[in-house]
């Protein structure tokens, strides 16, 4: 709600108009906004990750994410890749304020590095490691399955 309040006094958005969507409203207020959205009566969205998976508005191109740091490389990527499916190309800004060579940037520098998701998936697997699929590590540490790697 604060970032809406704060879009809404902004100069350079004068005259749009703003949405809001998060997982606290109910299927009817998500639909009737994103329906907003797409028919362009909406145009500047701010949402949760709920929008992360199964929107296709192709005439979104341009995302910001706020304390892009906290997500991990996946989620960042199906962030990503809800904007520019349309005739326009996307822009995806990721904004943190995580020191350089902290893992958070690490994690932002993959993503920024390529749109190839099985390539992140394998970045994804460096930096975090696999896990114990046998037991309840899920990251991090090594598997009980000598062979896995």
């Amino acid at each position: 709600m604060e970032v809406v309040e704060a879009l809404r006094l902004n100069h350079a958005l004068a005259g749009l108009n703003i949405g809001l969507m998060h997982g606290r409203q109910s299927l009817e207020e998500k639909t009737a906004v994103m329906q907003a959205f797409t028919a362009g009566e909406v145009q500047v969205l701010v949402s949760t990750t709920v929008i992360e998976v199964g929107v296709n508005v192709p005439n979104a191109t341009a995302m910001v994410i706020l304390d892009a740091d906290r997500f991990g490389i996946s989620q960042l990527h199906q962030l990503r890749g809800r904007v520019g499916r349309g005739e326009h190309p996307g822009v995806c800004l990721m904004v943190s304020a995580s020191d350089q060579g902290s893992l958070a940037m690490e994690r932002l520098a993959a993503v920024a590095s390529t749109v190839d998701g099985f390539k992140l998936s394998e970045l994804d697997l460096e930096i975090r490691g696999e896990g114990d699929v046998l037991g309840n590590i899920q990251s991090g540490g090594k598997s009980q399955l000598k062979l896995l790697r």
